[in-house]
């Protein structure tokens, strides 16, 4: 879509302008340079590492014909036009929104927060809205998901220009509503600012991306931004944790509508209920209460920290208007997402689990769930992201400690600290739980070959930390390479070793 810049700029306010041309002609926004080209507005965004204002003059060799900046360079290049703001990320989100045509206006849009969970609820509630006719996006971790058409995003809440871009391709393909999996990140960096969220969901909070946000405090204030974005919205509460609880209240207190989502026999008074849960190696069971009525739901998923994740899902589904009994069946209906404490079908009767658990309070809950659902032993096959505080490193030790009975812990994305300081904290946990054995692998391909074979001794493996993500971040800079650990168990399950599949042989 292309248009003037003048109304490209109509919810921005400016600050300074230089050889500015209200009548030029802006094709596209981006922040990156690389993907400047004729017609492109170019944002020069100051980043934590580099300056994008670095990047002006190769944004406009490739054909910007306007800039945002925070500051008017010293050098101006003709024919381009110049503009500043106070702060440009804010500024990226109503431009994306304006280029786009609004497309967010034209969708139910639905929004998710929280540390874990977001993925698992965004699928949810997208399959029972399509149970009831609705057509539905799903934008998150695994890319933007146009009605079984994955296009691969970046992050999980893409940056404004390809959010709103992808949004308008969504509406194009007859979309009529989306759900966005909303990070932390993305609110803190203006990603989503402006959408109008007809439903905003929360799952929990927990210690987690505490390198930005410093302390839990300012995550949770980061989190509660999303449901200050439409004051009209239904906030859909899980309110088991103490951050929901205290959301909900705040939300409520200032006169916001809210659905309180709970699991916990003593919250009675919760709008969204489960009652009577059972679990099994199949599947689980609760009572779902609302409005004093109760359904019987029979899910396909294993834990129960899914049962709460249903919840929320049941209550975004019926705070837009779906019924009680079709809002059961859709939930009974959806399979699991692939790496969400997915059960790995084999001929060989071998229990085996592929999870994304990455997070402290991810991991615990996986490992609960297993045990819960099992008698047999549990071998863990895990690494901890090199970006993670060493704290919180050791922390997932303890975790994996007293969760398996064996943990074989190796590689992750190391993105900073090497391999040899994730081991040395990992380790100071698992010796400090006192309670599973445990051997370092460094080959994660090795590491799965011998988990496979733990589980032909009768273990149960639970191989976490990578789920649905299809690479391995390399040190130092190293790139990235292919890793798909389903085809990884594959491998050995079939007696090859998993290793051969390794790119760096």
């Amino acid at each position: 879509m292309q248009m003037r810049l003048a109304e490209a700029l109509a919810d921005v306010e400016i600050r300074e302008t230089a050889q500015f041309d209200a009548d030029a002609a802006i094709a596209s926004l981006t922040i990156d340079s690389r993907e400047a080209g004729p017609g492109a507005l170019f944002a020069a965004v100051p980043g934590f590492r580099t300056d994008g204002a670095a990047f002006i003059p190769a944004a406009v060799a490739a054909g910007a014909r306007a800039v945002l900046a925070e500051r008017i360079p010293d050098e101006l290049a003709p024919g381009v036009a110049y503009f500043a703001v106070d702060d440009v990320r804010a500024a990226i989100a109503p431009i994306a929104r304006t280029l786009n045509g609004h497309p967010d206006g034209e969708l139910a849009m639905l929004g998710v927060t929280g540390t874990n969970g977001k993925t698992t609820v965004a699928y949810l509630v997208a399959e029972v809205l399509r149970g009831i006719g609705r057509r539905v996006g799903v934008m998150g971790t695994v890319g933007f998901d146009i009605e079984g058409e994955i296009v691969e995003t970046p992050h999980t809440t893409p940056e404004a220009p390809l959010l709103h871009s992808l949004l308008r391709r969504g509406v194009d393909a007859g979309l009529d509503t989306a759900v966005l999996e909303v990070s932390s990140h993305s609110l803190e960096l203006h990603r989503v600012d402006g959408i109008p969220f007809a439903v905003t969901m929360f799952t929990n909070l927990t210690e987690d991306h505490l390198e930005l946000h410093g302390d839990m405090e300012h995550y949770y204030a980061a989190k509660r931004r999303v449901f200050e974005l439409n004051p009209d919205s239904v906030a859909v509460i899980d309110v088991d944790g103490p951050w929901g609880a205290r959301l909900a209240d705040e939300r409520a207190a200032a006169g916001g509508r809210v659905l309180r989502c709970s699991a916990d026999p003593v919250r009675t008074g919760a709008d969204v209920r489960a009652e009577r849960i059972a679990m099994s190696i199949t599947g689980t069971e609760f009572d779902l209460v609302v409005g004093g009525e109760r359904r019987r739901v029979r899910l396909r998923w294993l834990g129960d920290y899914n049962v709460r994740n249903a919840l929320v899902a049941a209550g975004a589904a019926l705070a837009l208007g779906g019924e009680p009994d079709a809002v059961v069946a859709g939930l009974e209906a959806t399979a699991p997402v692939t790496g969400r404490l997915e059960p790995i079908a084999n001929d060989e009767d071998l229990a085996i689990v592929i999870d994304y658990a990455h997070t402290t309070d991810a991991l615990a809950s996986c490992l609960r769930a297993v045990r819960a659902l099992s008698d047999r032993p549990i071998t863990l096959v895990h690494g901890v992201l090199g970006d993670r505080v060493p704290e919180l490193r050791r922390e997932m030790g303890v975790i994996a400690g007293r969760g398996a009975d064996h943990v074989i812990f190796t590689e992750d994305d190391l993105k900073v600290s090497t391999l040899d300081e994730v081991r040395a904290d990992v380790e100071r946990g698992l010796a400090a739980a006192d309670r599973a054995t445990w051997e370092f692998i460094e080959n994660r391909w090795d590491a799965i070959g011998a988990g496979v074979e733990r589980a032909r001794r009768g273990h149960v493996v639970v191989i976490a930390g990578k789920g649905h993500e299809r690479q391995l971040i390399l040190p130092g800079g190293g790139g990235t390479i292919r890793l798909d650990e389903h085809e990884a168990v594959a491998e050995a399950l079939a007696g090859r070793d998993p290793r051969a599949l390794d790119p760096r042989g």
